[in-house]
């Protein structure tokens, strides 16, 4: 009992007080009821009308009644003994790789494309309370967050970011990737050195500069099994300059390929339409200024280049899904319904040092004393006491 301990300790005072006080209010009831009796008449008298009643019993009630309010406030203090909880969350690892390119400014659907895709992702992320998410944005670069099951974080990263952070275009192959990269770390040898600077920075949960070290958290026995559990990456982009040009034109099919090689599910969430709009220039605040041009001086349009989306998406093979967001509102359950397909596994199965809570041990007893001091009377069985 030397660990036991209370989260109220002030009750433990109140409850060993209790005894006390409810003697001292028993020493001044007595006192009262002798002088009481005292005006009553004749002292033989008044005891052979008192014949019956019980001092014994009297004292009884009270020690009784003393322990009961006594436990009562011992269970109050929630008295607590150390224990071990296994505790274990199911669910997958998933990058969301969101474009934020400037053809993402385009307003061909009801709002920013970038807009509609980030209330999307984050509609997704809540859905999703057992996984762990890696948000990502893009553009001619990849910017990223470790796995992490903080939704919060992984939806302030994806609002944070725009294409005034990042280096201009929409290299598609790249933010393949550095998410696969991110899910699949533990065979960075298989990418020739690719992985630098991506993978290679810790594992999803470890603690980020500036949190508490693993010294000022609480006493646990760290991870003694991982199930395997499926891996996802969610595209989000508009296609456009996604496939590449040239000798690049099929890097992000490559990407994909390699991608599924190590277990990733890939799945592309198209957003524009076929009719398309103007591509804006953006000021120092991100925010759309202009229509952008050419060398030529035209204007720069951009449509949903879903053809080329969906050829990524059927590289990805029989567990890949390609999703198209346009004008009308997206309903994320799909997204949710094809992820239920995968196989959700243990993210963390750890033996946590919790406190167990032992109040039921004083309030049962506690209780129980007040029962039984309730049915005992103050008088005992006397024959006609008025003859004595």
């Amino acid at each position: 009992m030397e660990e036991l301990a209370f989260e109220t300790p002030v009750l433990v005072g109140v409850a060993a007080a209790m005894p006390i006080v409810i003697a001292l209010i028993a020493l001044a009831d007595r006192a009262r009821r002798r002088v009481l009796l005292g005006r009553l008449g004749e002292s033989a008298v008044v005891q052979r009308m008192m014949a019956s009643a019980s001092p014994a019993r009297r004292r009884i009630k009270r020690i009784l009644f003393a322990l009961g309010v006594a436990l009562i406030v011992l269970a109050a203090a929630r008295p607590q003994l150390p224990g071990q909880m296994k505790r274990g969350t199911e669910g997958l690892d998933m990058v969301i790789a969101l474009d934020v390119s400037k053809s993402m400014y385009v307003d061909d659907v009801g709002m920013t494309r970038v807009e509609k895709a980030r209330a999307a992702a984050g509609k997704l992320i809540d859905a999703l309370p057992g996984d762990r998410i890696a948000p990502m944005v893009f553009a001619g670069a990849a910017a990223h967050f470790p796995l992490t099951d903080d939704k919060a974080v992984s939806k302030q990263f994806l609002s944070d970011l725009g294409a005034i952070d990042l280096p201009v275009g929409s290299d598609v192959g790249e933010a393949l990737k550095v998410a696969s990269c991110l899910l699949r770390p533990d065979v960075q040898d298989a990418w020739n050195d690719e992985c630098a600077g991506a993978g290679g920075r810790g594992k999803g949960g470890d603690p980020l500069p500036g949190e508490e070290e693993e010294g000022d958290l609480p006493e646990t026995s760290e991870e003694v099994e991982v199930d395997e559990r499926a891996k996802v990456v969610l595209l989000i982009t508009d296609g456009a300059d996604g496939i590449g040009d040239g000798d690049d034109a099929m890097r992000p099919l490559e990407e994909v390929r390699r991608a599924v090689k190590f277990g990733i599910t890939v799945m592309v969430l198209g957003v524009g339409t076929s009719k398309g709009g103007s591509v804006p220039e953006l000021d120092y605040q991100g925010k759309p200024s202009g229509k952008k041009y050419d060398r030529n001086g035209n204007e720069v349009t951009s449509r949903l280049d879903a053809a080329s989306l969906r050829l990524l998406a059927e590289a990805g093979g029989s567990s890949a899904r390609y999703f198209e967001m346009g004008t009308s509102e997206f309903d994320v359950r799909d997204v949710i319904s094809a992820l239920a397909t995968l196989k959700r596994g243990a993210l963390q199965k750890k033996d946590e040092r919790v406190m167990e809570e032992l109040y039921h041990f004083f309030l049962f007893p506690g209780f129980l004393l007040l029962v039984i001091e309730a049915c005992i009377g103050t008088r005992r069985r006397v024959r006609y006491p008025e003859a004595r």
